[in-house]
């Protein structure tokens, strides 16, 4: 079969059904629609993809179709009409949906699997297309992630058109703009592009549009993360070079800083992109509480953060140390003697801690709490009675997965946690030595690496004060009247 692009639209409305029904299956593919019909003596044959349109819908739209072709027949007895003519005419009369005509066998496909409803029409090398599609999608609900105690509580779904839409509720600026792109050459996945004309660097908008339309696969069915890897060209750094976010006020926040939001349909987060380090640690919390409160805890997600890398492998350090560290810490890092080594300990620890975890994921929501309270209460106990493990394992161990956990972003705290098991066999191996050796390995991988151009330990590499004072202060809001340098915004000053 020649390939859609190689297909043009015929004026033989016979042909056009003959090849569309090899194509798309009709006949077989009970979810694809093809209905004849003839107005005003005009043959023609609708396409739609059955479950995303009202029933009642579309028989209203299609009365009113043949209403209006019946008026403006009238007007052109000799039928020399347009299909120009005729799009104009019926976007005029026909009622809340949108009409425009499509003049390549490609987009006419990509429409009907789409959802609208296509219609050719016999002597004609162009079709109709009329949104009537209405997306299935499940209510809003709040996110899973980056939850506050106070503030809204609306989160993304599924529905690339509702996103859009939530995060257009909190900008109603005239110039933010959202572009249309789909990538995947079978899945023809809907890909947005939002970003504030006037903010944005145009380099950065052509850049994330270009590796967009570059990407070059059959299927984008993992969403996000499936975007994210072509377009960031992903290989094999933990760390996150783009930020997800399920929240639309975080998203309409780092349009304002002069980042680019994409938005993936079928996907219930949005990316941000370009994103440094610390973009990852902020939480919304922090806006929701008094800046003296929201910088304290911001300082604390930053130490948690740190803990949840380090304090495993600095306890098997300082237990290798041992009488040469602090009388006060003799008690902590001076665990009874077992017969496995410390090192073997902790990773059994992290080990068992993943698989808990894991499980939990993969249990019913019902069942889920009782799981991981009855995993907790045999492991801790048992595996210390049975000399798999000393107490002080289990609590540094506990304390790194508490800080794990109090990362607001799920992507920094896995990417942490591979860290942390690096660190501790690196540790094990080299004493002293190994931990100061993967702490320099730690600090150049981040050094190293890049969100988009966007250099990821900004503010601290390059040195920016006045970025430092915005990682670590939460100001109050009336005096945050700038941008990120970083981003090179258009315009830096945010008041106006």
């Amino acid at each position: 079969m020649e390939s859609l692009e190689q297909v043009s639209i015929s004026t033989n409305l016979q042909q056009n059904d003959a090849f569309l029904k090899q194509l798309l299956g009709i006949g077989v593919s009970w979810d694809l629609i093809a209905k004849p019909f003839v107005y005003e003596q005009i043959s023609m044959t609708g396409y739609t993809a059955n479950g995303f349109f009202l029933t009642m819908n579309m028989v209203l739209i299609l009365e009113n179709v043949e209403m209006s072709l019946k008026e403006f027949v009238a007007r052109h007895p000799a039928r020399d009409f347009t299909i120009d003519e005729l799009v104009n005419y019926l976007n005029v009369t026909i009622s809340f949906v949108q009409v425009q005509k499509v003049n390549n066998m490609k987009d006419a496909v990509r429409y009907i699997l789409s959802g609208p409803l296509v219609i050719f029409l016999d002597g004609y090398n162009e079709t109709l297309m009329i949104d009537t599609r209405i997306y299935p999608m499940r209510s809003i609900a709040e996110p899973e992630v980056e939850r506050v105690v106070r503030g809204p509580r609306d989160g993304f779904v599924e529905t690339m058109l509702m996103n859009v839409a939530l995060i257009r509720r909190r900008l109603r600026d005239p110039r933010l703009r959202v572009e249309l792109i789909q990538v995947g050459t079978r899945s023809q996945t809907d890909v947005s592009v939002m970003y504030l004309q006037d903010v944005t660097n145009d380099a950065l908008v052509d850049n994330v549009k270009k590796e967009l339309k570059s990407i070059n696969t059959d299927v984008v069915a993992m969403g996000e993360q499936a975007v994210t890897e072509f377009i960031a060209k992903v290989k094999w750094n933990p760390y996150p070079v783009v930020r997800y976010t399920e929240r639309p006020d975080v998203a309409a926040t780092c349009l304002m800083e002069g980042q680019i939001v994409i938005v993936v349909d079928t996907t219930p987060e949005v990316i941000i992109a370009p994103s440094t380090l610390f973009n990852h640690i902020h939480h919304p919390e922090d806006y929701h509480v008094y800046p003296t409160n929201g910088t304290y805890m911001r300082v604390v997600s930053i130490l948690g953060a740190l803990i949840s890398v380090f304090s495993p492998s600095f306890f098997i350090v300082a237990a290798q140390l041992g009488k040469v560290e602090p009388r006060w810490l003799a008690r902590l890092v001076d665990p009874a003697p077992l017969s496995l080594p410390l090192a073997v300990q902790f990773l059994l620890a992290q080990l068992a801690v993943d698989l808990f975890e894991r499980a939990v994921i993969n249990t019913p929501t019902a069942l889920a709490t009782a799981t991981g309270i009855v995993a907790g209460l045999v492991f801790g106990p048992f595996a210390v009675s049975m000399n798999l493990v000393s107490p002080e394992v289990l609590v540094f161990m506990g304390s790194a997965m508490v800080a794990q956990f109090a990362t607001s972003s799920h992507e920094l705290s896995t990417a942490n946690r591979f860290v942390r098991f690096i660190l501790i066999i690196v540790t094990s191996v080299g004493g002293w030595i190994g931990f100061i050796l993967g702490i320099i390995g730690l600090i150049v991988l981040l050094a190293t690496t890049k969100s988009f151009g966007v250099p990821y330990l900004w503010p601290f590499l390059p040195f920016d004060w006045e970025g430092i004072k915005g990682v670590l202060i939460r100001a109050p809001l009336y005096r945050k009247d700038g941008r990120p340098s970083i981003f090179k915004t258009k315009t830096l000053i945010r008041r106006g």
